[in-house]
């Protein structure tokens, strides 16, 4: 099945030699450079990403030009790495804003001067860009909402209760869609349900250790946790673990180590995740069409998933959470 649809990816270019993107002359996909810009280097989730889009390359042959800050924080590193991308005039520009302003000017630059942007994960304020591919971050958030509120019911009788959101930076869009999906399903579905607060961990790492720690102190009689990214929710567990207390019910973001850990051993009952890699492959391949102007949506959704304890005995977990294993033979 795999081998099919990239036989009708490959099809497709094939089929769309032409005029390429802004009056361009079309050209062998063998011959492209692409530039692909993650948010940090230092992330797993990333890494993922950044495996599918070499996967992708390797496919078609396109030159791959993958570049990122080190953390999520350094915002003017990930526009200085956009600058030096449009410098360079490559085929097309794949980038996942940090956040959603900062990188307006350059995207937009990109594509003024002929160079098709494919933004991936997180939004951008702009609508100059060709196609836009990630998971749906306010469904996430309603998703962990409910997820939250069944383990409140599985471990205290009802979706009710104290519970403490925590967000790894404010103004990411990502982020800001996943806090909006959470805190609009409570409000809308689970009336019992008190958010006591939301944190906000400022894009520093051991910043969430902290908060969690406060939390517990703070709220004796909370029963709820959410973690809307791999790094908040590698971190509750490891604050959890540190005070032995498994009987919060807890949902995470993403699949980090420590998350997984947690899901494995009691600290976490659900973890929403994405599918990374299938990010970082469609990138590449969105690319490739906008640079030879084939027709493509706007708007991809490319999916997720809530993760349970019975899912990694059953083994169906295995593709959403070792994808680099999964895929290796593709």
């Amino acid at each position: 099945m795999k081998k099919f649809l990239v036989f009708l990816v490959v099809l497709s270019l094939i089929l769309s030699f032409g005029v390429g993107f802004a009056g361009k002359k079309a050209i062998p996909v063998t011959k492209m450079k692409i530039f692909f810009i993650v948010k940090a280097s230092e992330s797993e989730f990333w890494q993922i990403v950044l495996d599918g889009a070499r996967k992708a390359a390797k496919h078609f042959g396109v030159e791959l030009i993958a570049q990122s800050p080190t953390t999520e924080a350094d915002v003017r590193k990930q526009v200085e790495i956009l600058e030096t991308a449009i410098s360079s005039q490559p085929d097309a520009i794949v980038i996942a804003p940090t956040v959603a302003d900062a990188l307006v000017p350059g995207i937009e630059k990109a594509m003024n001067s002929g160079i098709p942007v494919i933004i991936i994960d997180s939004a951008a304020n702009t609508d100059n860009y060709v196609s836009f591919l990630a998971s749906d971050n306010y469904k996430i958030g309603q998703l962990a909402a409910d997820m939250l509120a069944k383990a409140l019911t599985e471990k205290f009788g009802k979706p009710a209760g104290k519970v403490a959101g925590i967000t790894f930076m404010s103004g990411v869009g990502s982020l800001e869609a996943r806090k909006k999906g959470f805190l609009d399903r409570i409000k809308e579905k689970y009336p019992e349900i008190e958010i006591v607060t939301f944190e906000d961990a400022q894009g520093k790492q051991g910043n969430t250790l902290m908060i969690t720690q406060n939390l517990l102190t703070a709220h004796p009689d909370l029963k709820g946790i959410y973690a809307s990214n791999q790094y908040t929710g590698d971190e509750v567990v490891r604050a959890l673990d540190m005070a032995g207390k498994k009987g919060l019910a807890v949902v995470v973001v993403d699949a980090g180590p420590q998350e997984l850990w947690g899901l494995k051993n009691g600290y976490v009952d659900a973890m929403i995740v994405q599918k990374p890699w299938v990010m970082g492959y469609s990138g590449v391949v969105y690319a490739i069409l906008a640079r030879n102007s084939v027709p493509v949506a706007k708007r991809i959704d490319t999916g997720v998933v809530a993760i349970t304890p019975e899912m990694l005995k059953t083994g169906e977990a295995e593709e959403f959470l070792n994808p680099v294993e999964f895929h290796k033979d593709w």
